[in-house]
């Protein structure tokens, strides 16, 4: 039997595939232990939905029976998270790196005195959660970095990360300037992580952390080559796994949001993650383009459910929160931010996406997702009822829902979360 810690940031897309593979840890006998900062948030209604999230994560941790480790929160994490959900492009990409490094080091001190109390074998990470990799190496167990798809690595042809221009975007000074921009976060990002190593007495190799795969003992991305279109050879020991999708649970069935669902109409699912999902605006303009379409929507509306619920009728559900695997498998389009779990999921499903990014991996999976021959990119600075109406007119060609389906096909027998489980394992032993 392994002893394994785990480490993410307290949200839904930094957590839900490590549960999985938890989840399967702990069935095949494994003692498995989750770490988050995850804040305690007093009159929580007040407080926007990521942060209100983040309080109900260590609860659902401790439903798929693992242990929780605490870990104490920094103020500048309340305060970045609060601003995320207004960010855009590049700044949505910079506050977001400087919420996962708040606080690195005590956070790597934390986790390095659980490690040798609890005889740690392994740590598995989400590769944005630094202070794990810290931790690993101060203790100088092995550790597994956890990737969700191949982002933030280079792609031949592809736009700079996170600036949102399209691939075929002219070479010019605004070109220039986002790769200045995504470079200089680059350097950010490991002059941060090397400042905190040096005091910690910790030895990494120099540069690079955010380009090319960040340990040098594993590396597990959950997701294959053909998902991958343009992915430039990686370094380093990398093992690609496929998505790992959360297990459907047998109440899933009974959910309102698939009883709901008509035999023989098209139904096109809505959802805008769970940190993007307070923009009632936002929602309002999907659904009006959608509305011009003869389908029948699926909103998944989160924090702007009560905003949205006066939009309900025969044509039209809304539901604060959806059980969104066996939902996907389900619907025939899908309308997302673009958040990592979503694509990979909806892609998985082969279904076909209008993605309307707001920062970061969403801008990059939203390329990826159109040169994949998949879906269509809506920009939020072009989102209107006309955009949405026009994206999902492109979807309802036949070849996009057929390369969809393709593409589904083969990864048909593929349990990414079984691959991932067994990678760790192997290095366990």
């Amino acid at each position: 039997m392994s002893k394994i810690l785990m480490a993410a940031h307290p949200t839904a897309g930094h957590t839900n595939a490590l549960r999985a593979m938890g989840v399967r840890l702990r069935e095949l006998g494994h003692e498995v232990a989750m770490a988050l900062a995850a804040p305690p948030l007093p009159f929580s209604n007040f407080w926007p939905e990521p942060l209100r999230v983040a309080t109900t994560l260590p609860q659902a941790i401790q439903r798929d029976g693992l242990s929780l480790i605490r870990l104490q929160p920094a103020p500048a994490m309340l305060w970045y998270g609060a601003r995320i959900p207004h960010a855009r492009g590049v700044d949505e990409l910079a506050l977001a790196l400087r919420l996962f490094t708040a606080g690195m080091k005590s956070q790597a001190r934390h986790l390095a005195r659980e490690i040798e109390a609890s005889g740690i074998d392994m740590v598995l990470g989400d590769y944005l959660m630094p202070a794990a990799l810290l931790a690993a190496r101060l203790t100088k167990r092995p550790y597994a970095a956890f990737y969700h798809s191949a982002l933030p690595f280079p792609v031949e042809g592809a736009s700079p990360f996170g600036s949102g221009l399209p691939d075929d975007a002219p070479r010019d000074e605004t070109w220039a300037r986002a790769e200045q921009a995504t470079q200089a976060l680059g350097e950010w990002f490991d002059a941060r992580v090397a400042r905190d190593a040096r005091a910690l007495g910790v030895q990494l190799r120099p540069g690079g952390l955010l380009s090319a795969p960040i340990s040098d003992d594993l590396n597990l991305l959950a997701t294959l080559p053909e998902l991958e279109p343009g992915l430039k050879p990686l370094t380093g020991p990398v093992e690609m796994t496929g998505p790992c999708l959360p297990r459907a649970r047998d109440t899933d069935q009974d959910d309102p949001a698939l009883r709901s669902l008509q035999p023989g109409r098209c139904h096109v699912y809505v959802s805008l993650g769970t940190v993007f999902n307070g923009q009632p605006r936002v929602f309002d303009a999907i659904l009006d383009g959608l509305a011009r379409h003869d389908v029948h929507t699926v909103v998944s509306a989160g924090a702007s459910f009560g905003r949205l619920e006066r939009r309900a009728g025969p044509r039209t559900l809304v539901f604060r929160q959806v059980p969104q695997v066996p939902l996907l498998r389900r619907v025939d389009f899908v309308v997302t931010h673009g958040g990592n779990n979503t694509v990979q999921e909806s892609l998985a499903a082969g279904r076909p996406m209008v993605v309307i990014p707001f920062g970061g991996d969403q801008l990059a999976n939203a390329r990826r997702v159109e040169r994949l021959g998949v879906g269509c990119v809506v920009l939020p600075s072009a989102l209107d009822a006309a955009s949405i109406a026009s994206a999902l007119s492109r979807l309802l060609e036949p070849e996009v829902t057929t390369r969809a389906r393709a593409l589904a096909a083969s990864l048909e027998g593929v349990d990414g979360t079984e691959r991932a489980v067994q990678a760790v394992l192997r290095w366990v032993k």
